[in-house]
């Protein structure tokens, strides 16, 4: 391969090679699912819930989604 494309293929799959290496740094895989308890305000409950239902989607797949849609 050459270097250009190396850089390319590297570039186009950055996110998971992060994801590598913090599983090589932590011992801890990032998409690994887990459980946590949150306090919602029940109008955000609510529609959450709605709107999984409208999607036929889990609620915390539609959090998680945004979650990682987020710029920080």
């Amino acid at each position: 391969m050459r270097w250009k494309e190396i850089e390319r293929i590297m570039k186009e799959d950055e996110k998971w090679l992060n994801m590598l290496e913090e599983y090589d740094r932590t011992g801890k895989l990032p998409l690994e699912r887990v459980r946590r308890s949150f306090t919602l305000k029940r109008t955000n409950y609510e529609k959450l819930r709605h709107i999984a239902k409208e999607r036929k989607e889990k609620m915390s797949r539609i959090l998680d989604r945004l979650i990682e849609e987020m710029e920080f």
